[in-house]
């Protein structure tokens, strides 16, 4: 698991340094069905509050009030998706 943590922070560090922000958050849930606590891992994107408002024209934010805006991109429970869809990211801004 570790390994895979590596790679994900190389990959964020790796579409920072080409202009992309994006943030990797991990959250406890507890589960009522399964009676445990579980991981999720969460990506999101740091995107400019203008460009979020050209995306989303049905829920724009202040830009006065704000300067950036978390977009969330993935939500799972599996570490290695997040590295597929990061995987996948790069390969688009390489392009």
């Amino acid at each position: 698991m570790r390994g895979v943590n590596n790679k994900i922070f190389k990959l964020i560090k790796a579409l920072e340094l080409k202009g992309h922000i994006y943030l990797y958050n991990k959250e406890q849930v507890y589960s009522n069905k399964a009676n445990k606590v579980f991981t999720l891992n969460k990506l999101f994107n740091v995107i400019p509050v203008d460009k979020y408002n050209k995306l989303y024209p049905n829920r724009k934010k202040d830009a006065k009030k704000y300067k950036y805006v978390k977009v969330e991109v993935l939500s799972t429970f599996r570490t290695y998706e997040i590295l597929l869809k990061l995987v996948e990211i790069y390969s688009e801004v390489n392009k």
